[in-house]
């Protein structure tokens, strides 16, 4: 007997542009009118393909509920990226957080992922065999472009140069990589309280590490790779209201270790523009857009050598995936991914460096 396999049986999509407007649209037909002699609402696993290494980012202007057995797991904006499990007919199938859900594939782009190296070094071949020329011993946390996955080898490209990699060895979820430490009087004040029950307590002095950090990231920024970044430099940007930075930080200290939860947005859960956007509306009373692709168009863009606490930072490969309330030091607060929980991480790690795309001055 075939397997058979359940997927959403509606989707409904929303118009950004006119939130006003609804559209309800069957995606797929009534189970009645699937011709299928064992259940009803199943398709021949036939059609399900298994897929690696791709990613579906959501078109523009649109919000699009991603269902998952007629139950709403997410509502997905404009921007906002999946990983992609699978395809099914005219729906594409992504994760969402630690669980699975459906989406219609007409309403997102699926194009190739990032993989990451999972050891401390691997051979970039020539050719999709171990007799092949070594072109570059790769690094742990290295970000290559998919070209083609193969059965043991894939095909990538390390900056513009295209070669092969062992499967094996890389992943498409980033590999842990301990963090760089900063010595900063406010970081070190609330490291030590971390793994505390009490209330985090914070310094005033946050904001006076602005002029060092400018010294210290420079040198970070100009080895990045400039592909991928909306933009390098701005140095007719107004300073940020203090006032209100301090606040927005103080806040973002306080979230610190709540579970990171995939469309959450406080008080106790967070995703990672759910985090930026509670902290600037109850911080500083500043409403700014729920996904981080649009946040990233919100403000003044600033160099990342000019930044101040209280700045947005954005992440992503190629586009922006992911955001974080800078803090000073060289580091951000940020609501990583599931299974982790909000915390301080260094934005001139190797894996962020590569990752910068833009940051934002708000307040």
């Amino acid at each position: 007997m075939k397997r058979k396999i359940l997927v959403p049986m509606f989707a409904s999509v929303m118009a950004i542009s006119s939130m006003t407007a609804v559209v309800n649209a069957d995606e797929v037909k009534p189970a009645e009118n699937i011709e299928d002699k064992t259940s009803q609402g199943a398709i021949d696993l036939d059609e399900y393909k298994e897929i690696t290494y791709k990613k579906a980012t959501v078109k523009d202007g649109v919000a699009v509920k991603i269902r998952n057995e007629g139950s709403v797991k997410l509502v997905a904006y404009t921007g906002d990226e999946f990983k992609v499990l699978a395809t099914q007919g005219d729906w594409v199938e992504v994760s969402v957080g630690d669980e699975k859900g459906w989406i219609p594939s007409r309403y997102v782009d699926v194009e190739s992922a990032s993989a990451f190296v999972t050891e401390e070094k691997v051979n970039f071949r020539k050719e999709s065999n171990t007799d092949s020329e070594i072109i570059e011993e790769l690094t742990k946390g290295t970000e290559l472009q998919v070209v083609e996955v193969q059965d043991e080898w894939i095909k990538v490209k390390n900056g513009e140069e295209e070669g092969y990699v062992n499967a094996n060895y890389v992943s498409d979820e980033a590999p842990v990589i301990e963090e760089v430490v900063v010595e900063d009087q406010a970081i070190n004040t609330v490291s030590t309280t971390q793994n505390s029950n009490s209330n985090i307590q914070t310094t005033n002095n946050v904001t006076n590490n602005t002029t060092n950090n400018a010294t210290n990231n420079t040198s970070s920024n100009q080895n990045s790779s400039s592909s991928n970044k909306i933009e390098q430099s701005n140095t007719n940007v107004p300073a940020a209201n203090t006032s209100l930075a301090q606040a927005v930080v103080n806040l973002a200290y306080s979230k610190i270790g709540s579970p990171y939860v995939w469309g959450a947005e406080g008080p106790n859960s967070f995703d990672c523009s759910g985090l930026t956007s509670y902290v600037y509306k109850n911080a500083a009373g500043i409403s700014i857009p729920r996904s981080s692709s649009a946040q990233s168009t919100y403000g003044t863009t600033v160099s990342k050598a000019n930044l101040q606490p209280g700045d947005l930072v954005f992440f992503g490969s190629g586009s922006v995936s992911h955001v974080g309330i800078y803090i000073g030091g060289g580091n951000m607060i940020h609501s990583p991914k599931p299974g982790e929980t909000v915390k301080i991480t260094s934005i001139n790690s190797s894996y962020y460096t590569n990752r910068f795309i833009t940051a934002k001055r708000v307040l």
